[in-house]
């Protein structure tokens, strides 16, 4: 059947103003979008000053709560988990106090017994911190590890035939410490070109007596930034 020409012209029409119904709705929801974007990102940047604000003046608990928020906008954003990660070692800090190890006592030559005393006199009056033992018998190294754990520490031992040096954390800054090495191991994850998780994860262990597993992090820290001088010169004192 063939259309008459003022047929022809409305279909014509209708389909034009059509199209441009849907380019000018499109182009609409796209400024939207874009609009949307920018406020989540002015957003995200308040979030990231104010919290990088409060870590500078100290007050670590707001900026952890400012760096949660951020996170919620941007979760695999691997900057704002390594920052996270240092707000909460810089506060296992200072919940630890101005001692670092906050106790170290050397066990050679005593009985279990008064290990044991000796651990329960540490734990006591540190009720947050870092605490060392170094013990020449395996039956007091093992009482002592098994007596922390049980109260909630964290521990890691190095032996040595005989000797160990037991490094134990407890309290807050056991507490913040995990949070931290958390934090950096979720940055590592999501960005592994990017050295700062590795360095301050190195950092973080080195600090707890993880010396092996601190000098592997800080080695590949170096490899993604061989620019790191000062780096450099503290790997080459470590060997």
């Amino acid at each position: 059947m063939r259309l008459q020409l003022p047929t022809v012209i409305c279909v014509c029409v209708s389909l034009i103003i059509m199209i441009t119904l849907i380019v000018f709705m499109n182009a609409n929801e796209e400024g939207v979008n874009r609009e949307a974007v920018n406020v989540e990102s002015e957003e995200f940047k308040m979030a990231r000053d104010h919290a990088a604000d409060a870590f500078n003046a100290k007050r670590f608990t707001q900026a952890i709560e400012h760096y949660k928020v951020a996170l919620r906008m941007r979760p695999e954003n691997a900057y704002v988990h390594n920052d996270l990660g240092a707000t909460y070692y810089e506060f296992g800090l200072l919940h630890a106090g101005p001692n670092w190890p906050s106790w170290d006592s050397d066990l050679s030559g005593r009985t279990v017994a008064e290990a044991l005393r000796e651990l329960q006199t540490a734990t006591t009056q540190t009720a947050s911190g870092y605490i060392v033992f170094r013990s020449d018998s395996p039956e007091t190294t093992k009482e002592i590890q098994d007596k922390a754990r049980a109260a909630g520490a964290r521990i890691h031992t190095d032996t040595f035939e005989n000797n160990a040096e037991i490094h134990i954390l407890i309290g807050k800054t056991k507490e913040f410490f995990m949070k931290a090495e958390s934090a950096y191991l979720q940055a590592k994850d999501i960005k592994p070109s990017y050295p700062k998780p590795y360095l301050n994860l190195g950092a973080l262990y080195m600090k707890i007596g993880q010396r092996n597993a601190a000098v592997d992090l800080l080695e590949n820290a170096y490899r993604l930034d061989p620019r790191d001088k000062e780096l450099e010169e503290y790997l080459n004192q470590l060997r």
